[in-house]
């Protein structure tokens, strides 16, 4: 709410995804037998060189993504989980989490690539010399190699953006050693984490970290935000001079669609692909569809994944009643310290982006969201220590009713005394109104195209209150994740009048919200305090009466305050010190699941074409 891989070109195959003419689905580096040989990377006489300078665009940008491609199979992600991150990690070698289910329960990243279990490339300890040989291989073809040193001596300089982490910071340096090892060179560059986001968004950087944790358990919600219009786009697919570039082939015949498009752009294959699959109502074909979209963004190289996150943290043991969900949101509403709900000290993020629901995009902000915000749906853990969805502002969850048009039309009637923190009674008219904000163009917010979904979008939004209390909306099909949607922060009601102030949501006082805890004070880079709401629908059932959010992002700073007792919860430990937090304190140091993927995320705009 917070990436490069390895696939070189393949060979083509009938009614599959395709770049420039050479399929992207069903093959991996390591297996396909058109890669270049471990015996071919030996010698650089049976290196064909490419002449860089009679390449069309469409040669260009087949070039720059064998060559990102290459650059991805020069990393030890084995060395990354266990000698840096040290917090259980699993090497990734696929874009798309692992603990996905298709509809016969299969893992989906499992059934990625080959459907072998290796994904787009072989991330395991045993291949690494084979993957190094291979990229070295191809990087041949386009940069001079000294053969004596072992080193690239004409790749362009890159700089390697990231945001103030000792962890981020530790794994940037492991990259540029292991780049530097070829004679590549890339500089590190850090920024505060707002500046960082709205630095990637923009496109104005070469390589950056990046990691998406899943809104809601579905392959779409790690597909979708490649799209030319998705806020999330941070590789800037289709945007500025990518938008023009016609290199992308997509055939869908063989499913029974009539889309076959060649040499097209971004926005004439991706997107359609992305389109096809938000209207398709059959779940296997949804998931086959599913597969050659990522097989699309892989094949372009500009997305390195490096590890499946985990979720490590530290809970003070005086603390009950804390859980996280496999999306990484943090609850602490039904906390309580020593058999005590007074007041709970934790931290998760530096000073949030926004806490606007409509214009979040961070998971730290999200977690905050989840305490002072509600939306039709929530995520509620079971005795068994599962999580489900259930009825938060709606009285219960719904079954949409298919239309003769295919469309599905859901009513929902919300509960009755629902308030505003202010007082004022909540309506349907303020979902009708939010949904309608957030997903408009002139908003601009990262997920609005969470709604595409819903008929009308982005301009018409078929939402309405029917009454006070009953709200209508029909979706372009049936949505096998919807329920999902109606619990994530975009999806929240927000109020007109409140919203009109552009700096609504940065003061105490004008931030009206709906959720079981209000904000009673902020101290801007220091700390939040969210206080329990006594007229919440559900106030019986919380807990904690008070939440000290402090505002860091300095883990060394973060993991003193924990034991110094000051802090009750902490998500960021410092990589230096994990292996004695895990010994120290192996009763309070929990690792939980977290659907999602580390990665490092390349500006498909940025040339790295030898001159």
């Amino acid at each position: 709410m917070s990436n490069l891989s390895r696939r070189n070109f393949l060979r083509g195959m009938g009614g599959v995804v395709v770049i420039g003419g050479l399929a992207a689905c069903g093959n991996s580096n390591n297996n396909a037998s058109s890669s270049a040989s471990t015996d071919a990377a030996a010698t650089s006489e049976t290196v064909e060189k490419v002449d860089v300078a009679s390449l069309d665009e469409k040669g260009a940008e087949l070039a720059r993504a064998e060559i990102r491609n290459a650059i991805g199979l020069l990393f030890d992600r084995t060395y990354i989980c266990v000698d840096i991150a040290q917090a259980d990690q699993i090497p990734a070698n696929t874009f798309v989490c692992q603990g996905v289910q298709e509809p016969d329960g299969s893992d989906f990243a499992k059934n990625a690539g080959e459907g072998d279990g290796k994904g787009y490339y072989d991330a395991s300890q045993e291949a690494l010399t084979s993957n190094f040989e291979k990229a070295v291989a191809i990087l041949k073809k386009y940069y001079e190699y000294d053969e004596t040193n072992g080193v690239f001596t004409n790749f362009p300089a890159m700089t390697y953006l990231y945001n103030t982490n000792e962890g981020h910071k530790a794994i940037g340096e492991y990259l540029q050693s292991a780049l530097a090892a070829v004679g590549i060179q890339m500089s590190m560059e850090n920024q505060e984490w707002a500046t960082f986001l709205n630095t990637r968004k923009a496109g104005d950087f070469s390589i950056a970290r990046n990691g998406w944790i899943m809104d809601y358990t579905d392959p779409i919600c790690m597909l979708d935000m490649w799209t030319t219009g998705s806020g999330n786009n941070d590789a800037q697919f289709g945007k500025g001079d990518h938008a023009n570039i016609a290199a992308y082939d997509l055939d869908l015949t063989d499913l029974g669609y009539d889309v076959q498009v060649e040499g097209g752009t971004w926005a004439d294959t991706y997107d359609v692909l992305i389109d096809t699959i938000n209207k398709e109502s059959d779940q296997k074909k949804r998931f086959k569809l599913m597969h050659r979209a990522e097989d699309m963004i892989m094949a372009t190289g500009a997305l390195t994944p490096l590890y499946y996150y985990t979720n490590p943290y530290l809970l003070n043991k005086d603390v009950e009643g804390f859980y996280v969900t496999p999306l990484g949101f943090s609850h602490f509403e039904k906390c309580t310290v020593g058999g005590k709900g007074d007041s709970i000290s934790v931290t998760y993020g530096s000073e949030p982006d926004t806490l606007d629901p409509a214009l979040n995009s961070a998971v730290d902000g999200a977690t905050t969201l989840v305490h002072t915000f509600e939306g039709l749906s929530r995520w509620e853990l079971q005795d068994d220590g599962s999580y489900k969805i259930g009825p938060a502002c709606a009285e219960k969850m719904v079954k949409g009713k298919e239309n003769p048009d295919g469309t599905v039309t859901y009513t929902y009637t919300l509960r009755d005394g629902l308030t505003w923190s202010d007082g004022q009674a909540l309506t349907a008219g303020d979902f009708e109104f939010a949904w309608k904000r957030a997903a408009s163009e002139e908003l601009g917010a990262d997920y609005g195209e969470m709604f595409n979904v819903i008929v009308g979008y982005p301009s018409d939004l078929a939402v309405k209150a029917v009454d006070d209390k009953t709200l209508e909306v029909t979706t372009t099909n049936l949505i096998a994740y919807w329920d999902e949607l109606m619990a994530f922060p975009v999806f929240y009601p927000t109020r007109q009048d409140i919203v009109s102030d552009e700096g609504w949501a940065t003061d105490p006082e004008t931030y009206i919200c709906n959720g079981p805890y209000s904000i009673s004070g902020w101290k801007h880079n220091s700390v939040i305090t969210l206080t329990k709401r006594d007229d919440y629908w559900d106030a019986a059932n919380i807990s904690m009466k008070e939440i000290k959010w402090f505002l860091s992002d300095d883990s060394n700073t973060n993991l003193a305050n924990w034991e110094a007792g000051d802090w009750h919860f902490i998500d960021e430990i410092p990589t230096n010190e994990m292996a004695r937090v895990k010994k120290d304190y192996a009763d309070q140091y929990v690792v939980a699941p977290y659907a999602g993927t580390y990665y490092v995320c390349w500006n498909v705009n940025e040339n790295i074409l030898p001159a």
